[in-house]
């Protein structure tokens, strides 16, 4: 990892938000300090004080550096470190600008949470308090980073460039609709009827899909699995597909308004009756600067959903 030019990538709170697209309540909320805005505010100030830490900590050390807060694919060619200041959302919407290729996996991402009184921050490997010597150990070699994969989603023959570090949701375009779709795993087809259906990499196995009944993956493991939600168990014929780690998968629409959700609410492509999506890894894992404490934090986590 190098440090000659590092891009910032800075979360947009939501008090910043209000002066480009305000919501009425909630600035009268914010106005008058009710407690229901407290958290608001909280995280808000608590986030500026990180990203200051961090500019400092970056100057301090002479290291070139830019702070964006829209981070495209020109930035991230540019780039040998991308340093999110945030949270995980911050930090999943930064990583659809990095492209994995046969060639190329990408600069480093190192995740800094800057609110962790309201934030989980998985993929933050400190807080504020912890950077300097994340960037002291990344100078005198003695950091390494992991990769992680993400998933490609490809939908008749053509690949949707923004690859999901997380997870995708495949659905009726309105959630409140079934969703309904032919699932192929190997050479096994079966008609489903259900809410959606979850694709997750092995890093987004302890988000979404891990609620839904799915398997907690290690974090380096080559692999994506599904989760049906919500199956009608009586429409399926033959043993239900309800989930299974694999290579790849596919999935053939029934539905004529259909919606993969890459990551959340971060990216989606609408699909049609007939259209076929498939979901594989990408060809390469994207570096990461994880948290010491990585493995102890996941198991601690596991714990607590057993």
């Amino acid at each position: 990892m190098r440090l000659d030019h590092v891009v910032v990538v800075r979360k947009t709170t939501a008090v910043e938000q209000q002066t480009k697209r305000q919501d009425r309540r909630l600035a009268q909320l914010i106005g008058r300090r009710d407690p229901l805005a407290a958290r608001v505010l909280g995280a808000h100030a608590e986030h500026v004080a990180s990203l200051a830490r961090v500019e400092a900590e970056l100057q301090a050390r002479h290291i070139d550096h830019k702070i964006v807060t829209h981070f495209g694919r020109r930035d991230a060619a540019r780039a040998s470190l991308v340093v999110t200041v945030g949270g995980d959302g911050t930090f999943l919407r930064a990583s659809h600008a990095i492209d994995a290729t046969p060639d190329s996996d990408g600069p480093p991402m190192l995740g800094i949470n800057s609110a962790a009184g309201s934030s989980a921050g998985y993929f933050c490997a400190a807080g504020p308090e912890g950077f300097g010597t994340l960037l002291d150990e990344i100078a005198a070699g003695s950091l390494r980073s992991r990769g992680l994969w993400r998933l490609q989603v490809t939908i008749n023959g053509k690949p949707i460039r923004d690859l999901a570090l997380n997870d995708v949701l495949l659905a009726h375009q309105s959630p409140a609709e079934t969703s309904r779709y032919v699932l192929k795993v190997g050479d096994v087809t079966q008609d489903h009827k259900s809410s959606g259906l979850w694709i997750a990499t092995a890093a987004g196995s302890t988000a979404a899909i891990r609620s839904a009944g799915g398997e907690l993956l290690d974090v380096d493991a080559r692999k994506l699995q599904y989760r049906a939600r919500e199956l009608m168990l009586w429409a399926v014929e033959g043993k239900p597909l309800e989930g299974g780690v694999l290579d790849e998968l596919e999935v053939i629409s029934r539905m004529y308004t259909g919606m993969v959700y890459l990551d959340g609410g971060h990216l989606r492509q609408a699909f049609g009756f007939g259209d076929r999506i498939s979901f594989c890894l990408a060809p390469r894992p994207m570096p990461w600067v994880a948290p010491h404490e990585l493995d102890e934090r996941r198991q601690r986590w596991l714990d607590k959903t057993q």
